[in-house]
């Protein structure tokens, strides 16, 4: 980690670990370098009770800037040595309750997606009070195949529906509605294949890339996915469509 990047991320731990209801702080550094319009200095802190009040968390972190807080989830942001700071405030219950019903073969996530199992698993450790963070990652490395199977199958469905959402607005001529349905379409048949392939998700900024990685994707996936997403591309809608309905088909066939 580059000093800088460094420096704030021990600025933010020194505050937190003062605070008795954190548990584990964990680290995600989006974007290749502070300069990246990605980069991000992303932390997940898995608290053990309730969380402080915005007023608190604010005035903890002294000198910081642009502070924001969201007022249906936890979620701090602001700038610190003018890098981008999120603070992501997790119950350490509802995860646990999460992995445990994973590691029984249980599908519980509610929207679908593994992201906050990689986040556990690739983060860096900052701060660790006990072994929250090793027990999680043990519970996480051999999932059941009735887990992945039931994944899949949740997952699939949703494809389904947004392809159908996406077609309906080809036909309808609706360019509004076909942009909205595509992008959600693509990232659930883009999770898919991450579930088809037992690997969690990345960040859905890292997702176009980090899929065409896979072990397991079909011939015509990269190609198609290409065509699809290319801004310059003269497609209509009717042939964006036609590329929809090859690359669900070809992902579709695949079993977990």
């Amino acid at each position: 980690m580059k000093r800088k990047i460094r420096g704030t991320a021990d600025r933010v731990v020194a505050v937190l670990e003062t605070w008795d209801e954190v548990v584990a702080v964990g680290l995600t550094t989006a974007g290749d370098d502070r300069y990246d319009p990605y980069f991000s200095m992303s932390f997940d802190v898995y608290v053990g009770g309730e969380v402080r009040s915005v007023c608190e968390r604010e005035g903890a972190f002294g000198d910081i800037g642009a502070f924001e807080s969201s007022l249906l989830t936890a979620k701090d942001r602001f700038l610190m040595d003018d890098l981008p700071v999120r603070l992501e405030y997790k119950r350490t219950s509802r995860f646990d309750d999460l992995v445990s019903s994973a590691a029984r073969g249980e599908c519980t996530l509610r929207d679908g997606g593994t992201y906050a199992f990689r986040r556990v698993v690739d983060s860096d450790v900052l701060l660790a009070r006990n072994r929250w963070f090793e027990t999680a990652r043990d519970a996480l490395k051999d999932l059941p195949d009735r887990f992945w199977t039931q994944l899949h199958a949740m997952q699939q469905a949703t494809v389904e529906h947004l392809y159908m959402d996406l077609s309906a607005a080809a036909m309808r001529d609706d360019d509004f509605y076909f942009v909205a349905s595509a992008g959600a379409f693509l990232t659930q048949l883009c999770s898919l294949l991450f579930t088809v392939n037992r690997t969690f998700e990345p960040s859905p900024r890292t997702l176009h890339g980090a899929v065409l990685k896979l072990d397991t994707i079909p011939d015509s996936f990269p190609a198609n996915l290409e065509s699809f997403v290319r801004q310059d591309a003269d497609l209509s809608m009717g042939q964006r469509q036609e590329l929809a309905e090859l690359m669900v088909t070809s992902v579709l066939s695949l079993k977990p």
